[in-house]
Formats: C-alpha cells, structure tokens, sequence
C-alpha cells in the first residue's frame, strides 16, 4: 500500500531551508535599485516597469515570511523570524526611497554602508535562521559577518570591476558568508553544549 506524504518536521525543514536559500538569492541577485527608482520616479523613466519592480520585492519578503514561518521551531521564533525580516526589508525600502528622493543625505558613507544589498540579505537570512534554529546567545556573535560585504562592495567599486563581475562577487561572498556562518553557528552552540554538560562533573 503506498505511503501517503505527509508535510511532517523534516519536510517542513527542507522546504524551509530551500525557501530560505532562494529567498537570500533573489534578495541579493536581484537589482532593487530599479525598485527604488519605481517609487521615485514612476511613469518618469522609459525602461521603468514599477509593478514588475515592486512584485519582485514583495516576492522576496513572501518567500522569507513563508519559509521561516513553516519553520518547526516554536510559534515564538517563527514570529520573531518573520519580523526581523520585515523590519529589516521594509526599513531598507523605506531608507533606499528616501535616500533617493534627497530627503536623507548625511552622512552618506553610513547610509551606502547600512544600505548594502549585502548586508541586508545576511541581516534577514542569516539572523532568521539563528532565531529559527534556536542557536545559543553566544552563536549570534557571527552575525559579524553581515559587514563583510559593504567592504567588499567599496573595494569592487574602488577596482572599477565590471558591472557583471560586480554582481558575482557579491553573490559568491554573501553565499560562503551566510553558509559559513550558518555552520559555525552550530559549531558555537554545540561547544557551549558540551561545555554545559561537562560542568557539574568537573565540580
């Protein structure tokens, strides 16, 4: 007799955790500056097509929402998860709009900083994930990571990259990053395991 599928524990981590990858990969592949460009100058621009521009961003948030959101984890980090993606995005959105129409100015090195695709895409996808994952306190040390591409984004600018190189470069590094400390995250939170159970034996 065949086995019915059912959406168990495992099936929600796996659909999670692909959601969660493609969810960072069009976060950081997808060039949101056009939608930015939409809420400014909508109607303006020639090439400009706001509601592709705008379904793109909103596709992005939906992804991460639904993924963390189907998470097994407890009802509390899932919520945390989905709100530490909609603050983060919507907050970036808000800033990049903004920052467009000349209503923020200075200082602008902090806000090309802050505002890095990069660094927003590590923000939502790796600190959700923590949360999700339910690491220890200690493991959000790795959330460091997220300033790494803001750096790596000025020295491409610096070296006159070419636009496609460019786009490559931050993709690769916000994969190894996020990935990286996905599981160095987990190496944390097993070590300060193990150190909690070798505790009262030591004593």
């Amino acid at each position: 007799m065949r086995r019915s599928l059912r959406f168990d524990r495992n099936a929600r981590f796996g659909a999670a955790t692909v959601g969660v990858v493609f969810a960072a990969y069009v976060n950081i592949a997808t060039d949101f500056s056009a939608f930015v460009q939409a809420a400014n100058y909508a109607g303006v621009l020639g090439t400009d097509v706001p509601a592709v521009d705008v379904a793109e961003f909103l596709l992005c948030v939906a992804l991460y929402v639904a993924s963390f959101a189907i998470f097994p984890s407890t009802g509390a980090r899932r919520v945390a998860a989905v709100t530490l993606v909609s603050v983060v995005l919507f907050l970036w959105a808000a800033v990049g709009i903004e920052r467009g129409v000349g209503n923020i100015t200075e200082p602008a090195e902090f806000w090309v900083f802050v505002g890095d695709q990069g660094l927003v895409t590590l923000a939502a996808s790796l600190g959700g994930w923590l949360i999700v994952r339910e690491r220890c306190a200690l493991s959000f040390l790795v959330l460091v990571v997220i300033f790494v591409p803001p750096i790596i984004s000025r020295v491409l600018i610096d070296s006159s990259v070419t636009s496609g190189s460019f786009t490559l470069a931050k993709i690769g590094a916000v994969t190894l990053l996020g990935i990286g400390g996905a599981w160095l995250a987990a190496a944390i939170d097993r070590a300060v395991d193990r150190r909690g159970e070798a505790s009262p034996h030591s004593s």
